[in-house]
């Protein structure tokens, strides 16, 4: 009913002012897009095409609209308040619809650009910033910017200074912590997750059963495609948490371990005598040189098949080029004797990171060394007795 008396007790000369804002506000839209946006995306629109292309998606000029009439309302506002308005109860409700729209206006019209700028930024140095997880960060100032307007607006619109909010703020601090916990943690793990480097986007990780490749960290959910090309979501503070394995060392060293175990029949290791060295120097598949050098200063009755094995091995290894011999453990070794033969393991690093290439190296270094053992005179122990 008071809404009612102060409404009717508005003067003419308010209500005169009052129509005159809302009449002028089609012709105040009006120059604003045609002396503003027009002009602004003309000159985007030739000199720097690309961009303005990636952005137009980004609704950037609707909300510098509503912030610029947002301004406009602000500055009615002052002209009401100037003519001692009589209707208090409808001044009051102004002043806060102007603050919220002005609040959430500028709000949006930030995020917008926050958006938008991310987007550039990332599509112009993706190949220098590939591991940094961008879409973090960007997060991050979002929920800075939302914070702080949502802190000012309340403070506006409750008429007490900043200070004595934030002091209010800080009585409320462990319900709020409580009503935004998983927020809290997902913002701090992802900021432990990222500035120590405990995975970045590119990593090959693996976290308990979930093994692939890191492609997105947001303050929620670490996402990681595997390998079957399916997509999995670990919530980030449970990462802290979790046993995690980053395979990012194998990349960065440029070397990949190989370890493989041959199983030699025990039946078949014997001495070598002078028509096992004289055929191995024969064998189109050993090289004379090889022979000479790992049987040189040895004393043929000590020598037996399995040891010349296993220093032509260590020869063929250094020969080859896609083999670490230096700054890598370099091991041919025997393991203890089994029921499956004796153990002749290989411990080495390739150069070749690539799973594909690296699959590839492993393979024809197993198959050569299983193919030659037949000239040592030795064979894989096979249990005939399983089926």
């Amino acid at each position: 009913m008071q809404y009612l008396m102060d409404l009717y007790h508005a003067s003419s000369t308010e209500l005169v002012l009052l129509f005159v804002m809302l009449v002028s506000l089609i012709p105040v839209i009006f120059l604003i897009k045609r002396l503003i946006f027009i002009p602004v995306k003309n000159y985007l629109t030739r000199h720097h095409y690309d961009d303005y292309e990636r952005i137009k998606k980004y609704p950037i000029f609707r909300y510098l609209l509503h912030t610029l009439l947002a301004l406009y309302f602000v500055c009615w506002g002052k002209i009401f308040h100037s003519t001692a308005f009589k209707a208090h109860v409808l001044l009051g409700i102004k002043d806060t619809i102007v603050i919220l729209y002005t609040g959430i206006s500028v709000t949006m019209l930030l995020l917008t650009l926050i958006d938008a700028f991310a987007d550039l930024y990332h599509n112009r140095i993706k190949a220098v910033t590939k591991n940094a997880p961008l879409s973090l960060y960007f997060q991050i100032l979002k929920i800075i910017v939302i914070v702080i307007a949502a802190m000012v607006t309340i403070s506006y619109i409750l008429n007490i200074s900043l200070s004595t909010f934030l002091t209010s703020l800080g009585a409320a601090a462990a319900l709020l912590t409580f009503v935004f916990k998983d927020t809290v943690l997902g913002l701090l793990a992802s900021l432990q997750l990222t500035t120590q480097e405990i995975i970045n986007i590119g990593d090959w990780v693996r976290i308990g059963a979930i093994e692939g490749t890191v492609e997105k960290i947001t303050i929620s959910v670490v996402t990681i495609r595997n390998f079957d090309q399916s997509i999995s979501t670990v919530p980030t503070y449970s990462i802290l948490n979790s046993n995690v394995t980053n395979y990012r060392g194998i990349s960065e060293s440029g070397a990949r371990r190989v370890k493989r175990v041959f199983n030699i029949n025990m039946a078949t290791i014997n001495f070598c005598d002078a028509t096992i060295l004289k055929a191995l120097k024969k064998s189109p598949y050993i090289s004379k040189d090889v022979i000479d050098k790992i049987t040189l200063d040895k004393e043929e009755k000590d020598l037996t098949n399995i040891k010349l094995f296993k220093l032509y091995i260590q020869e063929y290894l250094k020969n080859n080029p896609a083999v670490y011999t230096e700054g890598f453990t370099f091991l041919v070794r025997q393991l203890e004797p089994t029921i499956n033969g004796l153990p002749i393991e290989i411990y080495i690093f390739v150069k070749e990171v690539n799973l594909v290439g690296y699959e590839n190296i492993q393979d024809n270094i197993s198959e050569h060394f299983i193919s030659i053992l037949p000239e040592f005179k030795l064979k894989i122990f096979q249990n005939v007795g399983v089926v």
